[in-house]
C-alpha cells in the first residue's frame, strides 16, 4: 500500500511540477519576445508557479527515495540511476534557486535578473535529459 500511495504522490507531482514549469516557460518566452514586462498581478502567478513546482520537485524526492528503499533496499542500481539523479539534484537546485531569486526581486521591488534566469533554465531543461535517460535506462 506504500509504494501505491508513493507511486500516486511522486506521478501527482511529475504533472504539477511539469505543467508549472512548461506553462511559466511558455507564458515568459511569449513576453520576452514581445519584448513586454508581464503585469503585477501575472508576475505573482509566475512565483506561484515556480513553488508549485520546488514543492512537486521535493515531494517527487521524497516519494522516489521511499520507493527505492522500499523496493530495492540500496541505492545501488547502476551508472544510469545515478545519472537520473544527478539530473534530479541539478533540477532541483535550479528550481530552489529560481524561487530565491523570485523572492528576493519580489520583495526588493527589482525585476529578476533574465539573463541569469535563462542560464538556470538551460540548466533545468539539460537535468530533465539526464533524468529522462537515467530513469529510461535504469528501470529498462
Amino acid at each position: 500500500m506504500v509504494i501505491f500511495i508513493c507511486k500516486f504522490v511522486h506521478y501527482l507531482a511529475l504533472f504539477i511540477a511539469g505543467g508549472a514549469g512548461i506553462g511559466n516557460s511558455v507564458i515568459q518566452s511569449i513576453y520576452q519576445k514581445e519584448g513586454k514586462v508581464p503585469e503585477p498581478h501575472l508576475a505573482r502567478a509566475f512565483r506561484v508557479l515556480v513553488k508549485l513546482a520546488l514543492i512537486s520537485i521535493i515531494a517527487i524526492w521524497v516519494t522516489g527515495f521511499i520507493m527505492v528503499y522500499s523496493i530495492y533496499g540500496s541505492f545501488n542500481l547502476g551508472w544510469a540511476f545515478h545519472m537520473k539523479l544527478l539530473g534530479a539534484t541539478l533540477l532541483l537546485m535550479g528550481v530552489a534557486y529560481i524561487n530565491f531569486h523570485l523572492n528576493n526581486s519580489f520583495k526588493n521591488q527589482l525585476p529578476p535578473n533574465t539573463v541569469l534566469l535563462k542560464r538556470v533554465v538551460s540548466i533545468n531543461r539539460l537535468s530533465l535529459v539526464l533524468i529522462l535517460s537515467g530513469a529510461i535506462l535504469a528501470f529498462n
